[in-house]
């Protein structure tokens, strides 16, 4: 009877060991799928944390400049004709050759260095020639960070644009969902026809599809930021102030536009250019003057000395008629710079005109834009009170909804076109440059 007793205890304690280790496996299964389930929700919080920090313009100009491939092409571009100009100027200093000859006896080597003492103009127009090169190079330069300010400072505020009407577009959707819940109670108490909440399902499902078609178009924008900047892009902020000084009058403006405008100070670049390519064809045609010394290796003929001083007068015009050729190029590119130049001009009074009209049209509305949303709010509730009392009809109160979202989206319109069109005058006429961004604060 005890070794009964025994064998069942000895049961109990193995099926009760078992249990410990199915319970243990099954705790350390779950354990190690809920750690794995905490470390993806760490990474999520952290990228979320991460993403939600605000950027502001400044910083998207600065990264934008930093990392756009136009302006990183356009620097590289510049570096190469610095070093096209370095290597103009070593013109100025000797040249070395050194020749193997050998005619009826044994072969020399002969080794010259011959220093250009006149070449008409043509060593200084080359050196001229390449330094406005580089000048009209860095100007390109700063076309592309201005064409980049242009374009970045544009994406964003349209992205602030569409991010405040798609608020109102919300806002819209939930009070028309409010009103239609409003209408079914009355239409199910037989307080108001069914017509009504047809009018008012109706006009839900225009705020949704409203709703949706600025949501696409704040996604394009925000996809054109990125394609400018380089980057994603996450939540921004509209910046907290904008330094604007308006100048005294339109020909003033004008005039700094003018003198600020990379364009002309590129093709002023390219005309001295130009200029100094027709001196360069020219001296083509002429003799130079070197002075130069050679040095003989190997066996003399009778009465060759081993080496000897000289001048020597050299005269190589080119094959053919290349130099007149080149001449003809020269000016021909000279006259298509000189015209470009006034149509850029025109160029640049018709972009200060426009942008000045904007931002006059964008200033005259804000303040009258605020007062027509405010008022529009105030009448849906007026018109839904008297709507209740049976002043108004349902279809009254749908409209005057519809006209304060109307409101709100003309609201975000002006604001922001209003300081994209400064910022855009500040480019124009140079207060805002890649050098100086101070002047939006985020």
């Amino acid at each position: 009877m005890h070794e009964t007793q025994a064998d069942a205890t000895g049961i109990q304690s193995d099926s009760a060991g078992a249990y410990l280790m199915t319970f243990l496996l099954t705790c350390f299964r779950c354990l190690k799928r809920h750690t794995r389930s905490a470390m993806m929700v760490c990474v999520l919080i952290g990228c979320s944390l991460g993403c939600s920090a605000q950027t502001g313009l400044q910083t998207l100009l600065a990264k934008a400049l930093s990392q756009h491939p136009t302006v990183v092409q356009a620097r590289n571009q510049a570096k190469a004709s610095g070093l096209e100009r370095t290597s103009a100027q070593w013109s100025r200093f000797p040249t070395l050759s050194s020749e193997l000859r050998s005619e009826t006896g044994p072969a020399q080597n002969i080794t010259r260095l011959e220093q250009p003492l006149w070449t008409g103009g043509k060593v200084s127009g080359q050196i001229q020639a390449a330094q406005a090169n580089e000048r009209a190079a860095l100007a390109q330069v700063e076309e592309a960070e201005l064409n980049v300010l242009t374009q970045v400072s544009t994406a964003f505020f349209e992205v602030l644009r569409h991010e405040a009407r798609l608020d109102g577009a919300m806002q819209n959707v939930a009070e028309h969902e409010r009103l239609l819940a409003l209408i079914a109670r009355r239409v199910q108490a037989e307080i108001s026809p069914p017509a009504d909440e047809t009018l008012a399902r109706a006009r839900l499902q225009q705020a949704v599809s409203e709703r949706i078609q600025i949501t696409r178009q704040r996604n394009a924008a925000r996809v054109t930021l990125q394609q400018w900047t380089g980057e994603a892009v996450g939540p921004i902020v509209a910046p907290k102030a904008i330094v604007f000084t308006r100048p005294a009058s339109e020909a003033h403006m004008l005039e700094r536009a003018l003198e600020t405008s990379a364009a002309l100070r590129r093709l002023q670049a390219q005309i001295e250019a130009a200029e100094a390519q027709i001196a360069v064809s020219q001296a083509q045609a002429m003799p130079n003057l070197v002075a130069g010394y050679q040095r003989t290796w190997g066996s003399l003929y009778y009465g060759q000395l081993p080496e000897k001083t000289y001048l020597s007068l050299q005269y190589t015009p080119g094959a053919g008629l290349s130099a007149l050729s080149n001449k003809q190029v020269a000016v021909a590119r000279l006259e298509a710079v000189r015209s470009e130049v006034g149509a850029i001009q025109l160029n640049i009074e018709a972009q200060l005109k426009s942008t000045l009209t904007e931002l006059d049209a964008m200033a005259d509305q804000l303040e009258p834009a605020h007062m027509l949303l405010q008022g529009a709010a105030e009448v849906v509730e007026s018109y839904l009170r008297q709507y209740q009392i049976g002043r108004k009809n349902w279809l009254d109160v749908l409209n005057a909804q519809r006209e304060k979202t109307n409101a709100l989206y003309n609201l975000a319109d002006m604001q922001y076109g209003l300081q994209q069109a400064q910022v855009r005058l500040m480019l124009q006429t140079g207060e805002l440059r890649s050098d100086a961004l101070t002047a939006i604060h985020d």
